[in-house]
Protein backbone atom coordinates (compact mmCIF):
# COMPACT_ATOMS: atom_id res chain seq x y z
CA UNK A 1 0.00 0.00 0.00
CA UNK A 2 1.10 3.49 -0.86
CA UNK A 3 1.88 5.10 2.52
CA UNK A 4 0.29 8.64 3.11
CA UNK A 5 1.52 12.18 2.78
CA UNK A 6 1.79 13.48 6.17
CA UNK A 7 -0.83 15.62 7.14
CA UNK A 8 1.38 18.72 7.47
CA UNK A 9 2.68 18.38 4.28
CA UNK A 10 0.11 19.14 2.23
CA UNK A 11 -1.39 22.54 1.59
CA UNK A 12 -4.58 22.49 3.60
CA UNK A 13 -8.16 23.25 1.91
CA UNK A 14 -8.03 27.58 3.15
CA UNK A 15 -4.74 27.71 1.83
CA UNK A 16 -4.74 30.99 -0.92
CA UNK A 17 -1.65 30.09 -3.18
CA UNK A 18 -0.14 34.11 -4.40
CA UNK A 19 -1.33 35.41 -7.80
CA UNK A 20 0.67 36.98 -10.23
CA UNK A 21 -0.02 39.95 -12.02
CA UNK A 22 -2.36 39.81 -14.98
CA UNK A 23 0.45 40.32 -17.35
CA UNK A 24 2.58 37.84 -15.85
CA UNK A 25 2.10 33.52 -16.57
CA UNK A 26 1.16 31.64 -13.79
CA UNK A 27 0.00 28.15 -12.95
CA UNK A 28 -3.85 27.73 -13.75
CA UNK A 29 -5.44 27.97 -10.51
CA UNK A 30 -8.68 25.21 -11.20
CA UNK A 31 -5.77 22.61 -11.98
CA UNK A 32 -3.57 23.50 -9.18
CA UNK A 33 -6.65 23.32 -6.68
CA UNK A 34 -7.58 20.27 -7.97
CA UNK A 35 -4.28 18.39 -7.50
CA UNK A 36 -3.83 19.70 -3.88
CA UNK A 37 -7.58 18.37 -3.14
CA UNK A 38 -6.25 14.41 -4.12
CA UNK A 39 -3.15 14.93 -2.09
CA UNK A 40 -5.36 15.96 1.06
CA UNK A 41 -7.14 12.87 0.26
CA UNK A 42 -4.51 10.54 -0.13
CA UNK A 43 -3.30 12.56 3.47
CA UNK A 44 -6.73 11.33 5.24
CA UNK A 45 -6.89 7.68 3.75
CA UNK A 46 -9.46 8.06 0.27
CA UNK A 47 -6.89 7.60 -2.38
CA UNK A 48 -3.03 7.35 -3.08
CA UNK A 49 -0.14 9.65 -3.93
CA UNK A 50 3.37 9.00 -4.86
CA UNK A 51 6.28 10.99 -4.68
CA UNK A 52 6.89 10.06 -8.86
CA UNK A 53 3.36 11.39 -9.38
CA UNK A 54 3.91 14.46 -7.39
CA UNK A 55 7.17 14.89 -9.57
CA UNK A 56 5.37 14.79 -12.87
CA UNK A 57 2.63 17.18 -12.34
CA UNK A 58 1.99 19.36 -14.86
CA UNK A 59 -0.33 22.39 -15.07
CA UNK A 60 -1.73 24.22 -17.91
CA UNK A 61 -0.29 28.30 -17.68
CA UNK A 62 -2.41 31.53 -17.63
CA UNK A 63 -2.23 35.11 -17.39
CA UNK A 64 -2.71 36.00 -13.64
CA UNK A 65 -2.32 32.31 -12.37
CA UNK A 66 -0.83 31.29 -9.28
CA UNK A 67 2.71 31.80 -8.65
CA UNK A 68 5.35 29.20 -10.16
CA UNK A 69 7.90 29.23 -7.58
CA UNK A 70 5.11 28.67 -4.74
CA UNK A 71 3.11 26.26 -6.04
CA UNK A 72 6.66 24.37 -7.29
CA UNK A 73 8.15 24.70 -3.61
CA UNK A 74 4.63 22.96 -2.34
CA UNK A 75 4.74 20.38 -4.64
CA UNK A 76 8.59 19.96 -3.61
CA UNK A 77 7.91 19.73 0.03
CA UNK A 78 4.99 17.02 -0.29
CA UNK A 79 7.55 14.42 -2.35
CA UNK A 80 10.11 14.90 -0.25
CA UNK A 81 7.56 14.06 2.62
CA UNK A 82 6.29 11.20 0.08
CA UNK A 83 9.81 10.11 -0.47
CA UNK A 84 10.44 9.48 3.45
CA UNK A 85 7.55 8.23 4.29
CA UNK A 86 7.52 5.20 1.89
CA UNK A 87 11.29 4.90 3.56
CA UNK A 88 9.91 4.45 6.66
CA UNK A 89 7.19 2.22 5.34
CA UNK A 90 9.90 -0.03 3.59
CA UNK A 91 12.35 -0.34 6.65
CA UNK A 92 9.52 -0.93 8.56
CA UNK A 93 8.27 -4.17 6.76
CA UNK A 94 11.38 -5.83 5.35
CA UNK A 95 14.28 -3.45 6.95
CA UNK A 96 17.60 -0.99 6.10
CA UNK A 97 18.96 -3.95 3.51
CA UNK A 98 15.93 -3.59 0.93
CA UNK A 99 15.45 -0.13 0.73
CA UNK A 100 19.32 0.11 0.30
CA UNK A 101 19.27 -2.76 -2.30
CA UNK A 102 17.29 -0.97 -4.74
CA UNK A 103 18.80 2.38 -3.65
CA UNK A 104 22.52 1.30 -5.03
CA UNK A 105 20.40 -0.70 -7.89
CA UNK A 106 19.49 3.20 -9.17
CA UNK A 107 22.43 4.87 -8.31
CA UNK A 108 24.13 2.33 -10.33
CA UNK A 109 21.55 2.80 -13.81
CA UNK A 110 22.10 6.40 -13.29
CA UNK A 111 26.11 6.08 -13.03
CA UNK A 112 25.95 3.75 -16.30
CA UNK A 113 24.98 6.39 -18.39
CA UNK A 114 26.69 9.50 -16.39
CA UNK A 115 29.83 7.22 -17.03
CA UNK A 116 29.83 7.64 -20.93
CA UNK A 117 31.62 9.82 -22.72
CA UNK A 118 30.58 13.49 -22.55
CA UNK A 119 28.70 14.03 -25.87
CA UNK A 120 27.50 10.89 -26.07
CA UNK A 121 25.61 10.09 -22.86
CA UNK A 122 21.89 10.76 -24.45
CA UNK A 123 20.61 10.02 -28.19
CA UNK A 124 20.11 12.71 -30.28
CA UNK A 125 16.91 13.99 -32.36
CA UNK A 126 16.20 12.37 -35.49
CA UNK A 127 14.90 15.47 -37.35
CA UNK A 128 16.94 18.39 -37.88
CA UNK A 129 14.59 21.13 -36.50
CA UNK A 130 13.93 18.87 -33.28
CA UNK A 131 14.06 20.83 -30.24
CA UNK A 132 16.60 19.73 -27.88
CA UNK A 133 18.85 20.35 -25.22
CA UNK A 134 22.54 21.63 -25.71
CA UNK A 135 25.07 19.11 -25.31
CA UNK A 136 27.26 21.01 -22.71
CA UNK A 137 24.79 21.76 -20.14
CA UNK A 138 23.22 18.52 -19.88
CA UNK A 139 26.80 17.01 -19.61
CA UNK A 140 28.29 19.51 -16.89
CA UNK A 141 24.83 18.68 -14.91
CA UNK A 142 25.53 14.93 -15.09
CA UNK A 143 29.33 15.69 -14.10
CA UNK A 144 28.26 17.18 -10.95
CA UNK A 145 25.96 14.20 -10.28
CA UNK A 146 28.82 11.40 -10.97
CA UNK A 147 30.67 12.75 -8.32
CA UNK A 148 27.95 13.46 -5.97
CA UNK A 149 26.83 9.88 -6.44
CA UNK A 150 30.19 8.75 -5.50
CA UNK A 151 32.06 7.85 -8.75
CA UNK A 152 35.30 6.86 -8.43
CA UNK A 153 36.54 9.05 -11.85
CA UNK A 154 35.47 12.67 -11.89
CA UNK A 155 34.85 13.32 -15.13
CA UNK A 156 34.76 17.21 -15.98
CA UNK A 157 34.97 17.75 -19.72
CA UNK A 158 35.70 20.70 -21.18
CA UNK A 159 33.96 22.68 -18.67
CA UNK A 160 36.69 22.79 -15.85
CA UNK A 161 36.44 21.37 -12.47
CA UNK A 162 33.02 20.22 -11.52
CA UNK A 163 30.96 21.97 -8.65
CA UNK A 164 32.73 21.08 -4.73
CA UNK A 165 29.01 21.33 -3.54
CA UNK A 166 26.55 18.14 -3.83
CA UNK A 167 24.11 18.42 -6.49
CA UNK A 168 20.52 18.18 -4.75
CA UNK A 169 17.21 17.00 -6.04
CA UNK A 170 16.34 20.89 -5.68
CA UNK A 171 19.40 21.49 -8.12
CA UNK A 172 18.41 19.60 -10.66
CA UNK A 173 14.52 20.15 -10.53
CA UNK A 174 15.94 23.78 -10.80
CA UNK A 175 18.18 22.89 -13.82
CA UNK A 176 17.78 24.42 -17.64
CA UNK A 177 19.66 24.28 -20.46
CA UNK A 178 20.30 26.34 -23.42
CA UNK A 179 18.26 25.27 -26.70
CA UNK A 180 19.72 23.40 -29.63
CA UNK A 181 18.46 21.51 -32.58
CA UNK A 182 18.82 18.11 -34.42
CA UNK A 183 21.59 16.32 -34.03
CA UNK A 184 23.46 19.35 -32.49
CA UNK A 185 21.61 18.45 -28.92
CA UNK A 186 20.55 15.76 -27.08
CA UNK A 187 17.05 14.50 -26.97
CA UNK A 188 14.48 16.23 -24.59
CA UNK A 189 12.49 13.58 -23.85
CA UNK A 190 15.16 11.31 -22.84
CA UNK A 191 16.86 13.61 -20.53
CA UNK A 192 13.71 14.77 -18.41
CA UNK A 193 13.04 10.95 -17.66
CA UNK A 194 16.83 10.44 -16.47
CA UNK A 195 16.32 13.61 -14.40
CA UNK A 196 13.16 12.57 -12.97
CA UNK A 197 15.19 9.46 -12.01
CA UNK A 198 18.19 11.38 -10.86
CA UNK A 199 15.31 13.60 -8.37
CA UNK A 200 13.84 10.18 -7.13
CA UNK A 201 17.56 8.85 -6.35
CA UNK A 202 18.86 11.97 -4.43
CA UNK A 203 15.69 12.15 -2.56
CA UNK A 204 15.83 8.45 -1.14
CA UNK A 205 19.66 9.23 -0.43
CA UNK A 206 18.14 11.97 2.03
Amino acid sequence: MTPRPPKDAVPSADHVFQTVESDEIGYEPTHVDAFMERAREAAEGRGELTPEQVRQARFATVDGGYATDEVDDALDRLEEALTAAERDAVVREHGDGEWDAALEESTRELLDRADRAPAERFRRPTREDAPAYAVDDVDALLDRLRATLGSTDRVTGERGDAADRPLTADDVRRSSFAEAEGRDGYDEAQVDVYLDAAVDVLLRRG
